[in-house]
């Protein structure tokens, strides 16, 4: 493996380190993109429960102990829940996209390293390819054994380009996913919430 690396030259280790942030990113963000970190739908039950019983101190206290995107968001309508309802979702919605920022920090990263991975390999293999064709001019074609190597050594950047591109990309797609479908059940939560608090349900 070491070897494998070291025949792709500087590009290689590139690809390398991107390969190891993209690893820190899909654990970190599988980690932080749980339900349960996000919308842990139990605390959210006590939560509404506290504010119908009337108790609208304890509803505060358990979105503070909550420390969840959602928890956040209900802590800023309980806290503005005497203005009007109009202003009360604009503050949501503001609320909501920061909270949405936070849930997709370091996704994009995860985009880029899949859109440049396999054209920083691609131009790995070009520089490869290069230095065979310089090797070609100096001993000519006759050593088929050195130019297979040459080739070949060449051609690693682009299989750890691939390597690095696509499990990137999977990623990306299912975290923007994962987002996008917890996106919609804060805004389902937030407006049932807005609508408990002004008492049209019970």
């Amino acid at each position: 493996m070491l070897e494998f690396i070291q025949q792709g030259g500087v590009i290689m280790y590139i690809l390398l380190l991107a390969s190891i942030l993209a690893l820190t990113i899909i654990i970190e963000r599988t980690w932080s993109l749980r339900r349960d970190a996000v919308i842990p739908l139990q605390d959210v039950q006590s939560v509404e429960l506290a504010v119908r019983s009337g108790d609208v101190q304890r509803a505060q206290q358990l979105c503070r102990q909550q420390d969840t995107p959602m928890g956040r968001i209900l802590s800023v309508a309980l806290a503005n829940s005497g203005v009007k309802r109009s202003v009360l979702k604009e503050i949501i919605e503001e609320t909501g996209r920061q909270e949405v920022a936070r849930m997709e920090r370091f996704i994009n990263i995860l985009g880029i390293i899949a859109a440049t991975s396999p054209l920083l390999g691609l131009l790995g293999t070009v520089v490869g390819m290069i230095e065979v064709f310089h090797q070609i001019s100096l001993v000519g074609v006759g050593k088929a054994d050195v130019l297979a190597g040459g080739i070949s050594m060449a051609l690693n950047t682009t299989a750890m380009g691939l390597s690095v591109a696509i499990p990137s990309l999977v990623a990306y797609r299912f975290f923007e996913a994962r987002v996008d479908r917890f996106v919609v059940e804060i805004e389902q939560h937030a407006i049932r919430f807005v609508e408990l608090l002004k008492g049209d349900r019970g």
